[in-house]
């Protein structure tokens, strides 16, 4: 286009040259050694352009075939691009639609084919894509060492290639070998989410808690990672580090948590027996009531009554501030009814029980009433209830299947307990841990009291 609009000024300039001379009568005289030329102005300059063109015409052409070489390079270098470029796109079309066995050979032609070193690079680090997705672990190992040292010169180059690497490492299972490359992209790019997802899953798979809760806070931060996605991290690894870390390690941990992530109910529960261990009640308290302020959670509950005389009134006291929000709560009458017995509360501990039972039918609360009962020396009312809980005890094993199992009757002694004589019953019987604190019926199942099982061979209709 430009040589148009050149050629077109060209052309308007000789024609106003024409319009302007051709009325002149001015001559050019040339003098060549004797001889002497005349012509007119007009034809002089008409001349001097077709010498100009010629001129430029020549010069062109030389130019042309001076350049031809290069030309011809330039023409096969572009071959070359149009059909690495073809490859490439090719390969990575094959590798999304899953076709990874064609995916691999193309590239691979690709490695072998380009000239480009970035190209290269690239290249094999979607071969090796391709051979992971294909189990060709040893090939992939092969075209991603080879990409690693092709790309030392340029350090941003390498630390992606090093980031492929780990995050194939890491899709194997293999955490700790894809730690020592996500070190070398850490010296390159500390502050990359994607590695930072990568350090969160390294450090997940080989089991570094406490740092993977470092990268995960940063992830936070970041908003790489929802509040929720962090909490589950907290309950299922947190609760796993506390359970088995030493006491010390495991405080610390505790300490280090947000308020709300201290009042996960799981979180919660670890800590409060670890306190327990050790006899730390006062700080198993306050662990479980952080949570149960939050949400109530019937293992925190069942936790919460585990304790020794010297925490009973506080604990019954928080208990009762926690039923008066929820009045018509059969689990926290329960609880409450529980530490007033432990307590040697009777007639606070019957009324909460017996308001349980009447808003929720429960074997534990008849067990508990039970227990009641037979403190109060009423041994009747003792065995009514320990027979309900037993019976709901069958009832409830009923419901799995239609034919009752038969009794397991191997630890059974050899004679019969003397039931008649209720006035001083077995030790056994009664479950004394309500005097030591421990709770009742906290790691026992309700058949602690009695054999439940019925006669073998009824059917549960038939009851």
């Amino acid at each position: 286009m430009r040589a148009i609009i050149k050629l077109l000024i060209l052309f308007g300039l000789a024609i106003l040259a024409v319009f302007f001379l051709r009325n002149n009568t001015d001559v050019v005289m040339l003098i060549t050694g004797d001889e002497r030329r005349t012509m007119s102005l007009l034809t002089a300059i008409l001349c001097l352009l077709v010498i100009f063109a010629v001129f430029y015409v020549v010069v062109r052409l030389i130019a042309k075939i001076l350049s031809f070489p290069k030309a011809v390079s330039q023409w096969s270098d572009k071959r070359h691009t149009d059909k690495d470029i073809l490859l490439l796109e090719r390969g990575w079309i094959e590798l999304l639609e899953g076709r990874s066995d064609k995916a691999e050979k193309n590239l691979l032609r690709l490695v072998d084919h380009t000239k480009d070193a970035k190209r290269q690079i690239v290249a094999s680090l979607a071969a090796a894509r391709a051979a992971h997705n294909l189990a060709h672990y040893d090939k992939r190992d092969a075209l991603l060492k080879e990409a690693r040292q092709k790309s030392q010169s340029t350090p941003q180059l390498e630390a992606a290639v090093a980031t492929v690497q780990a995050e194939l490492l890491l899709e194997q299972g293999n955490g700790q070998a894809a730690l020592e490359h996500l070190a070398f992209v850490k010296t390159v790019d500390a502050k990359s989410t994607h590695v930072l997802q990568l350090f969160l899953r390294a450090y997940r798979q080989t089991g570094d808690t406490l740092k993977m809760f470092d990268v995960a806070r940063q992830l936070l931060r970041k908003y790489a990672l929802t509040q929720n996605e962090f909490h589950a991290l907290v309950e299922h690894y947190g609760t796993i580090y506390m359970a088995n870390a030493s006491y010390q390690e495991a405080t610390a941990f505790y300490q280090a948590l947000s308020r709300e992530e201290k009042a996960i109910a799981d979180v919660a529960l670890t800590i409060a027996t670890r306190y327990d261990q050790l006899e730390e009640y006062r700080k198993s308290r306050e662990a479980l009531e952080l949570a149960l302020n939050r949400q109530l959670d019937s293992r925190l509950l069942a936790q919460y009554v585990k304790c020794p005389d010297s925490e009973l009134n506080d604990r019954i006291h928080q208990v009762q501030q926690w039923l008066s929000v929820n009045e018509n709560s059969a689990e926290l009458l329960c609880v409450l009814g529980q530490l007033c017995l432990m307590a040697k509360l009777w007639g606070q501990a019957e009324r909460y029980l017996t308001k349980s039972l009447h808003l929720q039918e429960n074997a534990k609360v008849h067990a508990l009433l039970g227990v009641l009962n037979d403190r109060q020396g009423r041994p009747q009312e003792a065995m009514q209830h320990w027979r309900l809980a037993s019976g709901s005890s069958v009832i409830t094993a009923t419901d799995n299947s239609g034919v009752l199992a038969a009794a397991d009757t191997s630890n059974d002694p050899e004679v019969p307990p003397d039931v008649k004589n209720l006035k001083k019953l077995d030790d056994h019987f009664l479950a004394n841990k309500v005097e030591t604190g421990r709770g009742i019926i906290d790691k026992k199942t309700d058949d602690e009291f009695f054999d439940s099982a019925p006669i073998p061979g009824i059917h549960a209709n038939k009851e």
